[in-house]
């Protein structure tokens, strides 16, 4: 592999003689990336922007490995080490963030497989630590929870599964695996697909509405992802997304403008078994039918670090609002620029992403 240099990142002195750190940012122009070198650049790290390599492994192999091989894409390592090298930290943000994609070699090798060799390169030039950026779709029907324990119900939650498996079977490198809930933004896809539902007829809760529900902005992701990245000290292996106090029936007043129809809880539990009956036609059925029965009911989350931090966001019914009446805005002719990206505002209208898989998603998705 080529040489790497001797200067560690965080060497020179910022302001007030406290080390400026460098995070390397992997999957820097996609949603959750171009919020998170904004987020970073705003506490004054120094970013680079790392573009991550299309990767393609088999599901056969990728559900039979208990580990990724030594020599496995062993080229591709050495190219993002050189890519990575002088960084402190690096924040893995790439994958396929498509929640209804069906099984495919793409899909492993982005969500699965990447991560480990990320892992690897980062150990190549000594970085301090790792934070990959996974999904609570992970843990599918189960409570929400910071352990290692999965439930996927999909292709993509599978996927997802499996990379948080294989990563925790890497000890080169001090890594903190992040579990983001179900995330929004104006412009995102599946928060317009919400959007749209919420100001329906079919916009409904079980009983009063009052139940929990995992659903965040876009920028309490990217706080989360930077404190995580910057932050001194220890952190856990697996770390989950606070709960910002949304409830089933907020959710749906704030996105929505009106009050849904409230579902006696009998009534909305024999509708979330018909559909739960036909999730059982095949994984993608079975995406659809648990966003239906989170809707409803919810799900519960069980406090975590971030919590214990003092960390959890703050509601901001105002920012929800927007996401509803923002779509009749106008779009302005901007173009992305991730070299130049500003920290951006909830609400606020922003070039739509065209750079990953999510810009076809229609479904309700993390």
């Amino acid at each position: 592999m080529p040489e790497l240099s001797a200067q560690r990142a965080g060497d020179s002195a910022g302001p007030g003689n406290r080390p400026v750190k460098r995070v390397a940012v992997l999957g820097s122009s996609g949603f959750v990336g171009r919020a998170v070198v904004a987020e970073l650049r705003s506490r004054g790290a120094e970013v680079r922007l790392v573009s991550a390599p299309r990767l393609s492994w088999p599901l056969t192999e990728s559900l039979r490995s208990n580990s990724v091989p030594a020599d496995l894409q062993r080229d591709v390592v050495d190219a993002l080490a050189a890519q990575l090298d002088g960084a402190h930290v690096v924040i893995n943000t790439a994958g396929l963030p498509n929640g209804s994609a069906p099984d495919s070699a793409e899909l492993y090798g982005g969500n699965a497989l990447l991560p480990t060799l990320v892992a690897r390169a980062s150990a190549l030039i000594n970085a301090d630590r790792l934070v990959h950026v996974s999904s609570a779709a992970a843990q599918g029907a189960m409570d929400l929870d910071e352990t290692s324990r999965t439930m996927p119900f999909s292709p993509y939650s599978r996927s997802k599964a499996v990379g948080e498996r294989l990563l925790q079977r890497e000890d080169c490198i001090d890594t903190v695996i992040y579990r983001s809930t179900w995330v929004h933004d104006v412009d995102r896809p599946n928060t317009r697909a919400l959007v749209r539902l919420a100001q329906s007829r079919m916009s409904c809760v079980a009983g009063d509405g009052t139940a929990p529900t995992p659903q965040v902005l876009i920028d309490d992701v990217a706080a989360a992802i930077a404190h995580l990245g910057l932050v001194d000290g220890p952190v856990p292996p697996i770390v989950l997304q606070p709960h910002n106090g949304m409830t089933t029936g907020l959710l749906l007043r704030l996105l929505g403008g009106r009050e849904p129809l409230h579902l006696p809880p009998l009534m909305a539990r024999y509708a979330t078994r018909c559909v739960t009956a036909y999730g059982r036609t095949g994984l993608n059925a079975n995406a659809h039918a648990r966003r239906v029965e989170m809707l409803l009911f919810g799900k519960r989350q069980t406090p975590g670090w971030l919590t214990d931090q003092g960390l959890a966001p703050t509601l901001r019914p105002e920012a929800w609002e927007r996401l509803r009446t923002a779509g009749a805005e106008p779009t302005p002719a901007v173009t992305p620029n991730a070299d130049a990206v500003a920290r951006p505002r909830t609400g606020d209208r922003r070039p739509v992403e065209t750079s990953g898989a999510d810009t076809d998603n229609r479904s309700l998705t993390t």
